[in-house]
């Protein structure tokens, strides 16, 4: 295991150290702010103009809630994990001292961005979906550059990001008031 944590070390050195410049700071905040709070919580309103997507807001919003709150929240209340912002090396935009993994930014994100894949996948808006991830990779980045997450909490909360999708996607059509989600998408 020293291996990983070393190499945690070294690519948390290349981004947050390496890429740093000024004019990268507004553009790696901007990413990160938009991963979690209102941004991935009030974009799913969105789809409620076309009544083709109308049916997209209650998955995104349940897995904005699940990806979020339950996954990443809950599993950084059971990892007792220091963020390197804590380091005297790291450059600090944000200074949070909490616990470190999974990142909630990236988990969010990314199960939003597979939530919209999957919603999409049959569908005319597949674009939509295929270019969240790259919304999502900029979040899951941006944790670093910004100094507050190791890239293996990133790559935790990718993983539980896609996992709470795909597990939500799976649980949506035995709700009795759900569209499911292979009908729904066709258009």
């Amino acid at each position: 295991m020293d291996w990983v944590y070393q190499l945690d070390h070294e690519l948390f050195n290349a981004i947050n150290l390496g890429w740093h410049r000024p004019w990268l700071d507004p553009f790696f905040a901007f990413f990160s702010y938009t991963g979690l709070g209102l941004f991935p919580a009030l974009v799913p309103f969105i789809f409620l103009v076309s009544k083709s997507t109308r049916h997209f807001v209650f998955p995104l919003i349940l897995n904005v809630i699940v990806s979020g709150i339950i996954f990443a929240d809950g599993i950084k209340e059971l990892t007792p994990r220091d963020r390197p912002s804590m380091l005297k090396i790291a450059i600090v935009e944000e200074p949070i001292h909490t616990r470190s993994f999974p990142s909630g930014h990236t988990t969010t994100a990314f199960g939003f961005a597979m939530m919209l894949t999957l919603l999409t996948w049959n569908s005319r808006y597949r674009w939509a979906g295929a270019s969240s991830f790259i919304w999502a990779i900029l979040v899951g980045l941006s944790r670093i550059y910004r100094g507050v997450h190791w890239p293996t909490d990133v790559l935790g909360g990718i993983g539980l990001g896609i996992g709470s999708a795909c597990l939500i996607s799976l649980l949506i059509p035995k709700l009795p008031f759900s569209k499911p989600l292979s009908k729904a998408t066709g258009s």
